[in-house]
């Protein structure tokens, strides 16, 4: 197959991917409003003025970790089978395309309908708390998030997310049915590292900070390409 891009097979595959697993997306948006409605609903029952109101922080966190992961996890199982992947593999595309339409739903798309169903979502409830309790809260990303929380941290949450995303595809690309379990063992056992790393430095050294620091700064610069750069060549080993 000619591994040189064509746009135009890049956007006949990405409304094929779409087209079959359309019930899949349209659900998955349903269950996502469902889920950010009632974490709001629930958390805003105890939630006080004097702290992040709305449980927005977990509202966001929870729901983000786990759509992130579903979608990503599910993206290439139609590969274990492999009647699927016979049919698959037979499109007139290359794996140049096929990563690139997996990069765009993953990376772009989904982030992209989470913070759209969550802004819409945090507007509305930010303003029914205002009105039933005579309060001034601000939306979580308008005010909350830089001043209570410290600048930088959204970016450094949208990056970790992206990374676990980008791990759970590779995994599910790898390993089939079995690539979430694997994933989410390569992490703990990633953090675990780190976690051993911290408390080796933190004895030995006067700025034992500098660990966390690296992992939240430079680790997704790493994890990011990585994974989809892996994802490109075991497609194209695949293919042969």
């Amino acid at each position: 197959m000619n591994q040189n891009f064509s746009f135009k097979r890049y956007l006949w595959l990405a409304k094929r991917q779409w087209y079959e697993n359309a019930a899949i997306y349209k659900w998955g948006i349903v269950l996502m409003i469902l889920a950010i409605a009632l974490l709001f609903w629930l958390s805003s029952s105890w939630k006080t003025v004097d702290n992040p109101p709305l449980g927005q922080m977990e509202t966001f966190s929870v729901v983000g970790i786990f759509f992130l992961y579903a979608y990503s996890a599910w993206f290439f199982e139609s590969l274990s089978s492999k009647h699927k992947r016979m049919f698959y593999f037979s499109l007139p595309v290359s794996a140049l395309e096929r990563v690139a339409v997996a990069f765009t739903c993953v990376m772009v798309v989904l982030p992209f309908l989470l913070l759209s169903v969550f802004i819409v979502f945090d507007f509305i409830f930010v303003q029914l708390f205002n009105y039933i309790h005579g309060t001034s809260v601000q939306m979580f990303f308008r005010t909350v998030l830089p001043s209570v929380y410290g600048d930088g941290l959204f970016i450094i949450m949208l990056l970790s997310y992206l990374s676990y995303a980008s791990i759970f595809t590779l995994g599910s690309l790898v390993f089939g049915k079995k690539g979430p379990i694997i994933s989410i063992v390569f992490i703990i056992v990633f953090l675990l590292i780190v976690a051993w790393i911290w408390r080796f430095f933190s004895v030995y050294t006067d700025n034992p900070n500098f660990v966390i620091d690296f992992v939240k700064s430079h680790i997704f610069m790493y994890f990011l390409p990585v994974c989809w750069t892996m994802m490109y060549f075991v497609m194209k080993k695949k293919e042969a």
